[in-house]
């Protein structure tokens, strides 16, 4: 970011600036959380002061903003390189502010990475013989495909913390000087809703859909979200359906419709009892199919309860954080970093 040329001839102050910036969507107590400790309001009155604060919203929350000559500041209201895959009934301004997040997050990050990146194939067969090749499993589940991800220098982010009442994203795509990112949004704790967004992510990666310094933001998928009945959904533009095409290939390999096996189980029982079988049979994880059954027919309470009978497996959201820690070298950063990157994916410290 080039520094913001500071035009104010009226001094700015503290209260003028969170005014505004809450106007914006940035709410004082939220942008305080990202504040570093040594930070005091009273510096935004200064020239220095206020073009540090600048700078600090710009490295964490990806803030363009400008003073201007009345002592008021100008906020950038669009993210810069950022394409939304969203909902009829969502205005793309609505989610400049995560877009925004995921970026300062992934900028923050990548130069940290332990892992050299090395890209993976477009193919995603070879992707899933590549995620079997390196599993105890004989299926792709969430924690082999994170694992993967991470072995190739492809760091899976999480972003946990965003202004109480903005719209919340499903998955983000980001690249950031040729180093790919995918930052997961989905605050669930079922592996098999998490592995089609990481998948599906990871095929806007590897398909080239995503731009130099860019990021692609994907509001929701239906196929992981089973409480969208009677609501927009987000039109499947070409992109969007070979991202589809490649987590479903990816998972499932070379089946094409495992789900008509399944049959029309009348109990959540029935539903699981049908699916396992067929899941071992093709080396499909059973969550996903339980899923796409929920999908194709509609059926997400049933698929919800079936769900809860599976085997309990790793919480999903931690094996992120495991991860997170075990590659990222948070004693490369300044600790102000460190603790913004953890902060800002709800980790401990």
């Amino acid at each position: 970011m080039e520094e913001p040329v500071n035009k104010t001839t009226t001094p700015i102050t503290a209260a003028t600036a969170f005014q505004q910036l809450s106007r914006a969507g940035y709410p004082q107590n939220y942008i305080k959380r990202f504040l570093p400790d040594w930070w005091d309001n009273s510096l935004i009155r200064t020239s220095a002061g206020s073009l540090q604060f600048a700078l600090i919203l710009h490295q964490r929350l990806g803030l363009q903003i400008e003073f201007m000559p009345d002592g008021t500041i100008a906020i950038a209201s669009e993210a810069p390189a950022a394409r939304f895959k969203h909902r009829a009934d969502t205005k793309e301004s609505e989610l400049t502010l995560a877009a925004n997040l995921g970026l300062a997050l992934a900028k923050t990050t990548l130069h940290a990475v332990r892992t050299t990146y090395r890209t993976l194939s477009s193919d995603p067969q070879k992707v899933r013989e590549n995620c079997l090749g390196n599993s105890t499993c004989n299926v792709v589940s969430f924690e082999s495909l994170l694992d993967l991800c991470w072995r190739h220098g492809i760091p899976v982010l999480f972003l946990n913390y965003l202004p109480r009442g903005s719209k919340k994203v499903t998955g983000m795509a980001v690249s950031i000087n040729d180093r790919p990112a995918i930052i997961l949004g989905f605050n669930h704790k079922q592996s098999a809703r998490q592995l089609f967004v990481l998948a599906h992510e990871l095929g806007h990666v590897l398909l080239g859909h995503v731009g130099q310094d860019s990021v692609l933001l994907d509001e929701e998928l239906v196929e992981v979200q089973g409480n969208l009945e009677g609501s927009p959904e987000v039109p499947k533009d070409q992109q969007e359906l070979e991202a589809d095409s490649f987590a479903l290939r990816l998972i499932r390999g070379h089946v094409d419709d495992p789900i008509e096996e399944i049959g029309s189980p009348k109990s959540s029982a029935a539903l699981l009892a049908s699916t396992v079988p067929v899941a071992k049979r093709y080396g499909i994880d059973p969550g996903h199919l339980i899923l796409s059954y929920a999908k194709q027919n509609d059926e997400w309470m049933l698929a919800n309860q079936a769900l809860n009978f599976l085997p309990r497996e790793a919480d999903p959201l931690e094996l992120m954080e495991t991860q997170f820690k075990r590659n990222i070298d948070l004693d490369s950063m300044t600790s102000e970093h460190a603790n913004y990157v953890l902060l800002t994916q709800g980790y401990s410290e």
